[in-house]
């Protein structure tokens, strides 16, 4: 019998990567150039790639795909004209935000400047209406001069409509009466209520939540129906049609157009997941996951085989609160351009040459140095027959660039240029990896770098040496480990209700009646999805905190009964561990109820397994050689290189650095004074000697 078709698309800065499993279940992975301007022009073209195989489109089981293009329409401000409707008198809440700068850096920018608002305070209409504290109706809903102030709208060319009225997370009737004057008022346009979207208490993060996901949708929707034409057009049949949430699960692609700012993440969180399988399959239990494409670099750290969820973050200054995993991203890839600025110091990032020009070894145009260009420059990239069929590298005009843009300005041999240039850039992503460590207590020395995306594994061994980890992991296809990790994503139904009580008088029945029904509309949500009983599990957690405490901690329960002591012990030890203290005497309130519905959808075989592909018969091959230039005792030393194709590295057998370690994907770098050796599973362990 054969496999059933299953397609994943993880679209990046510079390339989208594919990975599909045939008819006969054998895996495969190729990188289509991604097209910003025209993002699902990429994904047609990959598909139909996939098509030009011999696969039928009505093959095709399961479409998996890692998005951007609602983080790009936010970080680039292209999302839709969007009104706010809100309770009368607290117009100014999304104006005021926070009242406060970020934390970090920020604070000590004189020039500091909150991004723009999205929406104009022309477009704010104040309703009056009045729920309380407590749930109840304190000033009924005025319908009339509702639909009257509304109507102040009519002619704006307005595309979107966010709702976000007060205390509407414990009443949400209000919400649900002005959302069905809005679509009277303006027909046709979508409205998002906060109520549906994040029914949590604080106010600013639930109306910014609430704003960017209606700002979003008209995008994220003529996206996902343009994607779905073109499926349906090509004869694929399937509805398993799914896009990573930025939760580390999938949804429907009408959920997600209904819900665009759950994708956030979407492509970050593809990358965490397959990191994580990777570790549990190789029996490692703590590690990092370091993903460095073209563009950017995102990393993770993970105590553990589960990804740490956290329940708000931001995105360059504006607030989300749903679920994420935790995972950091920095302006640090191939792409990363080096300048001197007229002070005569060198400077690496943010800005990136992208996918056009690209870096200046391309010969597409480029001028200024790139990260590839270094590398190319140094020895460690060598015209690969797979990037032949792209481009020719052009080492030359590389090394033009650096000398002409930094060595000279800075007086510098060019190998020097370039090794300052890697230096910067690597340190720059190991205190991004050290700060997320530090801010969980966590000690890195145990910890494994779980290095994949087109760049990097060419800088986890330099990395691993900064942080002085345990060892580097380098999966079998780290170009497309993303894409791998998406094949695994299970469906993910999120709901949650907000119940302040006190712990000590928190009623057993209202407690297990509450989890009870969340449970329920998880499965009935699971069920229309198409998945049985037996492939359908819940999680569930309660929102605790200190009384008074101005955040909360989710701690998981296994049953609907009320146990309160356990649940007290249980978060106390969360609160100690995260926090290094735990208030025992202090009451405990109990916030909000969570389940987590998980669909886990029918596979015939495991990507990770597959894409393994090592034998014990295999035999090693002889490698060429290349001149590559390390930094060694401060100053750098040329060395005539080996480079080794990785399919013929022997399992089990030691290597000694440095060497290059090439295959189609990415290319994978170890420096001297380190070792290599293939796992069973196909993963390339680097540990220092």
């Amino acid at each position: 019998m054969s496999a059933r078709v299953q397609v994943s698309v993880d679209t990046g800065g510079t390339f989208s990567d594919f990975t599909y499993f045939d008819r006969e279940g054998v895996l495969h992975s190729f990188k289509v150039p991604s097209t910003p301007k025209s993002p699902e022009t990429a994904v047609i073209t990959g598909l139909d790639r996939i098509i030009e195989t011999g696969i039928a489109p009505n093959e095709i089981d399961i479409f998996i795909h890692g998005t951007t293009v609602g983080t790009n329409a936010l970080l680039q401000e292209k999302g839709a004209k969007t009104a706010l409707v809100i309770t009368e008198g607290f117009d100014a809440v999304y104006e005021v935000q926070e009242q406060a700068r970020p934390y970090g850096a920020e604070i000590f920018n004189i020039r500091y400047q909150r991004p723009k608002l999205l929406v104009d305070r022309a477009q704010v209409v104040e309703v009056p209406e009045r729920v309380g504290s407590r749930g109840e109706i304190v000033r009924a809903l005025d319908l009339e001069t509702t639909r009257s102030r509304l109507q102040a709208l009519v002619g704006q060319d307005i595309q979107a409509v966010a709702v976000c009225l007060l205390f509407s997370f414990l009443n949400a009737e209000h919400e649900r009466q002005v959302k069905a004057l809005v679509e009277e008022v303006l027909p046709g346009v979508p409205v998002t209520i906060s109520s549906a979207l994040c029914p949590f208490i604080r106010e600013y993060y639930r109306m910014s939540t609430t704003i960017i996901n209606a700002y979003l949708r008209p995008v994220m929707d003529r996206y996902l129906s343009e994607l779905d034409r073109a499926m349906s057009s090509r004869g694929m049949t399937s509805k398993k049609r799914y896009v990573m949430q930025s939760n580390g699960g999938v949804a429907s692609l009408t959920a997600t157009a209904e819900r665009p700012v759950a994708t956030l993440m979407s492509g970050l969180a593809g990358g965490v997941m397959a990191s994580l399988k990777i570790l549990n399959q190789a029996g490692i239990s703590s590690g990092i996951s370091f993903d460095m494409g073209g563009t950017s670099c995102d990393v993770a750290v993970n105590e553990g085989v589960m990804a740490e969820i956290r329940d708000r973050f931001e995105i360059e200054g504006r607030h989300v609160c749903l679920p994420s995993v935790q995972v950091e991203t920095l302006s640090a890839g191939g792409g990363t351009m080096a300048w001197v600025d007229e002070h005569g110091l060198l400077h690496v990032g943010p800005e990136s040459a992208g996918a056009m020009p690209g870096p200046v070894a391309y010969g597409q145009g480029g001028e200024t140095p790139t990260i590839t260009d270094c590398n190319v420059v140094l020895g460690y990239l060598g015209d690969r027959p797979e990037v032949k069929a792209h481009l020719s590298l052009q080492p030359e005009l590389a090394r033009q660039a650096i000398q002409d843009k930094i060595a000279t300005p800075l007086q510098l041999d060019v190998n020097e240029a370039a090794l300052g240039i890697l230096k910067i850039i690597d340190i720059k992503m190991s205190e991004a990896i050290r700060a997320l460590a530090t801010s969980k207590g966590l000690d890195l020395r145990d910890f494994t770098l779980v290095s994949f995306g087109g760049a990097g594994p060419l800088h986890s061994s330099r990395i691993m040496r900064e942080l002085g980890l345990k060892q580097v992991l380098i999966p079998a296809k780290p170009g497309v480990t993303s894409a791998l990790g998406l094949l695994h994503a299970d469906v993910k139904h999120e709901f949650i209700q907000t119940k302040p009580t006190a712990l000590a008088s928190l009623s057993g029945d209202e407690f297990t009646q509450t989890l009870s029904e969340l449970v329920k509309q998880a499965e009935a949500f699971l069920v229309a999805d198409g998945f049985s009983d037996s492939e359908i599990s819940t999680v569930m957690q309660v929102d605790l905190r200190y009384q008074g405490q101005g955040y909360e901690l989710s701690v998981e329960v296994d049953s609907t009964q009320l146990d309160r002591e356990s649940l007290r012990a249980a978060f106390d030890a969360m609160h100690e561990r995260k926090f290094g203290h735990a208030a025992t005497s202090q009451p405990v309130e109990l916030m909000a109820y969570r389940v987590t519905g998980v669909g886990h959808p029918s596979r015939t075989t495991s990507a990770f397994e597959a894409a393994a592909q090592v034998t014990a018969e295999q035999v090693e091959g002889t490698p060429s050689v290349r001149t590559a230039i390390f930094e060694v005792d401060g100053r750098w030393k040329s060395f005539e290189t080996p480079i080794y194709q990785r399919h013929d590295l022997v399992p089990g057998q030691t290597y000694l650095g440095p060497m290059v370690i090439e295959q189609a994907d990415t290319t994978t770098l170890v420096v001297p004074d380190q070792s290599v050796v293939m796992d069973a599973y196909g993963n390339i362990l680097i540990r220092d000697v």
